[in-house]
């Protein structure tokens, strides 16, 4: 379905202070070695070139920023020698009146977890400037420009560029970042940041990126409905960061928002899995929300899963393979039989719908208290079909309904074949916890 497109609300002109915060270790650590395709096991130090490019009549001056040798930790140094490694390209894009310099905060940890990141220093007119995509296109041009590094110069052989590019930024650099992936899209892409953003709109076709926005519901300059519109509306993998009441900027001192992305950025441009299962850590705490759609490493979704019951090893099932509405959802051993397969459906605002593979039929509890079996029914829309996915890491989830507000449970603790599936207060025990296997 198409989903109906807000009209925006005209941004004021967003201002930004940066906050110099390191996020490092101050004591000497060895350089770490990144060969093509393996994530750094220790930070680097940082450098920064400046190059003063162009597109046509519009200057695009960036600040590269890179891994370099030395003790991590540090300011970056100008021009210091690159780390020995192949590092992959994540551009940052500053907002209103703003600057790389002062977006330390969290270009220093990203550049020192193994990235290169191309900074560019825009002078904006606004909101308008953004939205007619010229800074967007600027960003394009930045990145084939940093690309092009690799051939010649201090950083010839140790830019990746085989496997695509990330990109990300704050505000108005939010909004370009964003404008990448849909309006004005870029293919190399395929892992964003827009924090603080607005929707630019619909999602390119084009554009098969993994994406982690970032924003606080309090925000007073750029809206965070809009935002929400444009995460609803991205295929996954991904996930959206709320810190909860939090400002336009306040989360530029809280270490969650820089150690989130930067371990979102290590999964999806190094397959660094065991950064992706520290997701829900990083992001964890009292005023933070963190919703996570990653639906296996396939963007375009929805992927296919089995759902094995962590307490008893057994995988959701619908019962004796049945096609039919109101048959039973129970665990049974896991076999390749596909009723034992689903799907997950994005359906909006951080939900899912779970669908049964060989029937198309989509699972909702048959009422709303506790103890209420699961079965499968006919697609209807109705809330009781769709669940909110609460990531436990390493793949272990737990699938909490939109209706009722109870996790999916099996009923007290059965380990035996055929024990019915049903929802219940949600607790976190093991027999709400399945590990959602790709299939």
């Amino acid at each position: 379905m198409t989903m109906q497109r807000r009209t925006f609300l005209r941004i004021s002109a967003v201002g930004a202070t940066g906050v110099g915060l390191s996020l490092l270790g101050t004591g000497p650590a060895p350089a770490a070695v990144s060969p093509l395709g393996t994530a750094p096991t220790t930070p680097f130090a940082v450098g920064v070139r400046r190059y003063n490019w162009t597109r046509g009549s519009r200057p695009c001056t960036t600040y590269v920023y890179y891994p370099a040798t030395g003790t991590p930790g540090g300011n970056p140094v100008t021009n210091a020698p690159v780390a020995d490694g192949v590092f992959p390209v994540y551009n940052y894009t500053h907002g209103f009146g703003s600057s790389p310099q002062n977006s330390l905060f969290f270009i220093r940890p990203l550049a020192a977890a193994g990235f290169i990141v191309p900074a560019p220093h825009f002078s904006y007119n606004g909101a308008g400037e953004v939205r007619s995509g010229e800074p967007s296109k600027d960003v394009s041009a930045i990145i084939t420009q940093t690309l092009a590094l690799n051939s010649s110069g201090p950083l010839a052989g140790h830019i990746n560029t085989d496997i695509g590019v990330g990109v990300s930024g704050h505000s108005l650099g939010g909004m370009t970042t964003h404008g990448l992936l849909t309006a004005w899209p870029d293919s190399r892409i395929v892992s964003a940041n827009p924090q603080s953003c607005e929707d630019m709109g619909t999602p390119a076709t084009s554009i098969t990126a993994k994406v982690v926005f970032v924003h606080g519901d309090r925000d007073n300059l750029t809206r965070y409905d809009s935002a929400r519109q444009a995460y609803n509306e991205m295929a996954w993998p991904k996930a959206f960061l709320t810190f909860v009441g939090g400002s336009h900027t306040s989360f530029w001192s809280d270490q969650r928002f820089p150690r989130t992305v930067v371990d979102w950025a290590r999964w999806t441009m190094y397959d660094d899995t065991a950064a992706r299962d520290r997701l829900p850590a990083d992001a964890a705490g009292s005023n933070t929300r963190w919703e996570a759609q990653l639906g296996g490493d396939t963007p375009g979704g929805p992927a296919v899963y089995s759902l094995v019951a962590q307490h008893s090893g057994k995988a959701a099932d619908i019962y004796e393979a049945s096609t039919a509405a109101g048959a039973r959802l129970v665990q049974y051993t896991p076999n390749s039989r596909p009723n034992q397969r689903f799907e997950f459906v994005a359906a909006g605002d951080g939900h899912v719908r779970v669908k049964a593979l060989h029937s198309g039929l989509f699972l909702q509890p048959t009422g709303t208290t506790n103890g209420a079996d699961i079965a499968q029914q006919t697609d209807s829309g109705a809330t009781g079909q769709q669940w909110r996915v609460v990531d436990h890491g390493g793949d272990v989830i737990s699938l909490v309904n939109r209706e009722s507000g109870l996790a999916m449970d099996v009923w007290e603790y059965s380990t035996a074949n055929s024990a019915r599936i049903t929802q219940y207060t949600y607790t976190g025990n093991a027999n709400q916890r399945f590990t959602r296997r790709r299939v």
